[in-house]
């Protein structure tokens, strides 16, 4: 039989072994604590891994542009919009000529990279590939689907040096693409392009094996000018058909860079006011956020009146570009006050 103050000694040890609301809301507290820790940790490491592969990608690229370069003895041009009348896959593919320093900042392109070092487009666009079972044909792919026979001497399939009848006061023109300069060539997207004939070489493509989940169709640009990008696994009927972009591991298209060319001719310099020539460390988002004292250089004014720049980059012959994480760019200056250019992924070559 229990005794009172053996009863007491149990309530007291029952009681002292129980958990009070003061103890379980610092438990719990205790555990928000350790899963929002691991949370940022797993978004740090997520984030890491995201740049890491679009770095990898980027290399792989400016890998094929740098044997592009030893195969045809230029850099691709920079494609863009210009042609608003052209049939869906020539948009934004059109060569954009070199206008000025002002423009300088806008001088770039998404679908350059995707024409050039994979091949989309038939033999009335790059003079390779034909279409299984005859005449093109909408969502019609060709066998083998990638690669391209030479650009020629003006860097465009015969657009600015031997272009289309019709378009010749349209130098670099998707429709004016020519790639056997026939006197009398077959229209782009009239379906006897698939009877022209094609001798020559093969090149590329120049980047193998690239994920199919990283090549984006373009269908245009919203105000602002950003791209609108749609992905193969969305359906869209017409996706064949649209002009290619590279994406980066954001699902943001890659813009590809290179130094100004006076007009349309690619092997040229455009000459600076302050001496020598243009070149890509003008390009205010192309600056590194922190610049190595041993890389310090002199650039054009930002519109904060920032000259700093590179002079790896003031020295490249193209540099490719992903918005990163935050998936957002300022073009008009080095450093912006929001941050935008922090997290650029940049990659440039000679």
């Amino acid at each position: 039989m229990l005794v009172p103050s053996m009863l007491h000694g149990a309530r007291s040890r029952s009681r002292s072994s129980a958990f009070t609301l003061t103890e379980l809301l610092v438990v719990v507290a205790i555990i928000v604590m350790l899963l929002g820790t691991l949370f940022v940790a797993i978004s740090a490491a997520s984030k890491r891994a995201q740049v890491a592969k679009t770095q990898f990608l980027m290399n792989t690229i400016a890998t094929g542009l740098a044997q592009f370069q030893t195969d045809f003895g230029y850099m691709p041009p920079v494609l863009g919009v210009r042609d608003n009348g052209s049939p869906v896959s020539g948009f934004a593919r059109d060569v954009v000529p070199f206008t000025g320093v002002a423009a300088q900042q806008n001088f770039y392109s998404y679908t350059t990279l995707a024409d050039f070092l994979i091949g989309y487009g038939h033999r009335g666009e790059d003079g390779f590939g034909i279409v299984r079972g005859g005449p093109a044909g909408a969502g019609d792919k060709e066998a083998p689907p990638f690669g391209i026979r030479s650009p020629g001497s003006d860097g465009c399939w015969g657009a600015i040096d031997a272009p289309q009848p019709g378009f010749v006061n349209f130098p670099g023109y998707y429709r004016a693409r020519n790639p056997a300069r026939l006197a009398s060539p077959p229209g782009v997207g009239n379906t006897a392009w698939n009877t022209q004939a094609v001798e020559g070489r093969v090149y590329g493509p120049y980047i193998d094996q690239i994920d199919e989940r990283l090549l984006g169709g373009l269908t245009g640009f919203d105000a602002s000018g950003r791209p609108t990008i749609v992905t193969n696994d969305q359906g869209l009927a017409n996706f064949d058909e649209l002009p290619k972009c590279i994406l980066d591991y954001w699902g943001e298209p890659i813009a590809y860079y290179r130094a100004p060319y006076a007009g349309t001719d690619l092997r040229s310099s455009v000459p600076s006011a302050q001496g020598g020539f243009l070149t890509l460390g003008d390009i205010y988002c192309l600056r590194e956020w922190e610049i190595d004292p041993s890389e310090q250089s002199v650039g054009a004014a930002d519109a904060n009146a920032d000259t700093s720049a590179s002079a790896s980059m003031k020295g490249a012959a193209f540099a490719l570009l992903s918005r990163g994480g935050d998936r957002a760019i300022n073009r008009t200056v080095r450093r912006d006050a929001s941050e935008f250019n922090k997290d650029n992924v940049i990659q440039s070559g000679r």
